[in-house]
């Protein structure tokens, strides 16, 4: 019986972290700045790498990734109802976000089970790509267009690629327990899940940020794009390589926002720029000194918004 994994627990269970991160690393670098064009210069380097990345290795889909991030959040960003990372129905979401939605007793401790949750963002988001913008054909609030047959049968390839090679092989050619490929499996989708949510959720959901559909911060929406951008992001930890590294830049998100189609490895040039104009303009940057603000920032603003009704009264 041949094992691809190491033969003692404590070198399996390492190698599914390190496989977890690296995935997520790929993404985050390759995969991200190809969807934004920010990587070579040809529609062949961005299709070629994105579709690489996203689907033959993580096994989703890039269209669905356009439409969520590219379309939806970069253009909407932090504004309920438009944007797919924000809640978009009144109720009935896990968060509770904005004033404007239903509150709930259960909210009370989003702080608590919405972090726990976040370890699932990978295994929600290849489900969600073929229920919602393939089935569907929407992504929340952004509606896509009849897909081809092409496309769908390009889904349905690299889906079945990417568990012929985490599943099927491992059992049925490598004779691996199925016990422990489904163990390794859904470790590897924890650990990608938790890496990816986290540095997702701390630019944008944070005591640092704006929201504009709150009617505190309704002079966002009135604002110009970039100005909206710069507010409803935070940064942090940019004189950290390692930090910039393995968030893929999301750590310079304001930057990104303004400049999606610069590539990542620049932003730390174009970060001085951006916050000089803001000061000539008595615009505020937000930034934080680590990444572990910017996750108390997003765990404060969850405790926050969870008690809103009990703050209120």
């Amino acid at each position: 019986m041949f094992q691809l994994l190491p033969s003692n627990t404590i070198g399996r269970l390492f190698a599914a972290v390190i496989f977890g991160i690296s995935q997520a690393l790929c993404l985050l670098h390759q995969m991200h700045d190809s969807s934004h064009t920010a990587l070579g210069y040809s529609h062949r380097w961005w299709n070629f790498f994105s579709r690489l990345t996203m689907e033959w290795i993580a096994g989703a889909s890039v269209l669905s990734w356009y439409h969520q991030h590219v379309l939806g959040h970069h253009i909407y960003t932090n504004i309920m109802g438009i944007d797919p990372d924000m809640p978009f129905v009144l109720e009935g979401d896990l968060r509770f976000l904005v004033p404007q939605q239903k509150w709930k007793k259960l909210y009370k401790y989003q702080h608590i089970y919405m972090p726990i949750l976040y370890g699932g963002l990978a295994i929600k988001f290849r489900l969600q790509d073929f229920s919602w913008t393939f089935v569907a054909e929407k992504n929340g609030a952004i509606h896509v267009n009849t897909i081809s047959k092409g496309e769908w049968a390009h889904l349905l390839l690299t889906k079945f690629f990417y568990l012929f090679y985490r599943l099927i092989a491992p059992i049925f050619i490598f004779g691996i327990p199925i016990s422990t490929v489904l163990f390794y499996f859904v470790l590897i989708e924890i650990i990608l899940g938790y890496w990816l949510a986290f540095n997702f959720q701390v630019s944008h959901i944070s005591t640092e940020v704006a929201f504009p559909c709150d009617k505190q911060n309704e002079s966002v929406l009135n604002s110009e794009w970039a100005v909206a951008q710069i507010q409803t992001s935070v940064d942090y930890g940019h004189d950290s390589f390692l930090q910039t590294f393995l968030s893929g830049a999301l750590n310079y998100q304001s930057v990104h926002h303004l400049f999606p189609g610069v590539s990542q490895y620049h932003y730390p040039a174009i970060a001085p720029i951006v916050k000089d104009v803001c000061k000539k303009y008595h615009l505020h940057f937000n930034e934080l000194p680590s990444f572990f603000d910017a996750l108390s920032a997003h765990l404060n603003y969850l405790y926050e918004m969870g008690n809103f009704k009990e703050h209120k009264s």
